[in-house]
């Protein structure tokens, strides 16, 4: 019924390779360049999430890095991992031609990380979990690799929004949404975080100057407490309880 790791990462760099809508819509390097109002809303998340720059943060499935330009300044190091190598290799030269010193990206699982133990400051990951086909263990190795007391901050599409709950319902490579959502997640969380839920309206795909009204229109309605919970996203904000919790699969630096 769903995607593994591997067919998930074929199906992405397949997604690279074509250059399709999707990619225009989801990956394009340039695209925060074209859409104003899309680069506008990731400064305004990021500079609430993390209201204070951290040293070290760890973005799980970073794939093409196109907001690394926006999230590195709130980081002294921030390191990308995916697992399609095509991603990896445009999130490369992007981090070349806008000179982000501070970032790194490489190919990697997130159930097996390339990271030391208590290594990282924050993970933070963008529609990301809801492709994990191994959840357990990327949760692990997020305990692992975190300081004690650190963060890990997951901004996820939102089951309860119409509009998102059709996008991955049409989509097979989308579909462990309705397994992996702000019902299961948390408490997959809880034994070793303190999380946060909260709803959030930012979005990367498909909106420009012709559906900005539609965008705001939602963001007003979900402004209401009573219809917060309708927002495009959710967002976990957990922190690491007085331990690392139990060492997934220990790797060196």
């Amino acid at each position: 019924m769903f995607l593994d790791h591997e067919a998930t990462r074929r199906h992405y760099d397949r997604v690279i390779r074509a250059r399709s809508r999707l990619y225009r819509e989801r990956f394009d390097g340039d695209l925060l360049g074209r859409r104003p109002l899309v680069a506008r809303m990731l400064q305004r998340a990021f500079a609430r999430l993390f209201p204070d720059r951290v040293g070290t943060m760890l973005d799980l499935g970073c794939g093409t890095a196109l907001y690394f330009p926006i999230l590195c300044r709130h980081a002294d190091r921030l390191e990308g991992i995916d697992s399609c190598a095509a991603m990896i290799r445009q999130a490369a030269t992007t981090i070349e031609a806008r000179g982000l010193a501070n970032c790194r990206v490489r190919v990697g699982s997130a159930s097996r990380l390339p990271f030391a133990d208590h290594s990282i400051d924050v993970v933070h990951s963008w529609d990301f979990l809801h492709h994990a086909s191994d959840i357990d263990g990327v949760l692990g190795e997020i305990r692992r690799v975190l300081v004690p007391g650190g963060r890990y901050v997951a901004v996820e599409p939102n089951l309860l929004n119409p509009s998102i709950a059709w996008y991955h319902a049409r989509r097979r490579s989308e579909w462990r949404l309705f397994t992996c959502n702000q019902f299961t997640i948390p408490r997959l969380l809880a034994p070793a975080f303190e999380t946060r839920l909260g709803y959030d309206n930012t979005v990367i795909s498909f909106v420009d100057e012709r559906t900005a009204w539609l965008w705001h229109a939602v963001d007003r309605l979900t402004s209401r407490a009573i219809f917060r919970r309708l927002a495009f996203r959710y967002v976990i904000d957990g922190r690491l309880r007085d331990g690392p919790g139990p060492a997934a699969h220990p790797r060196p630096e």
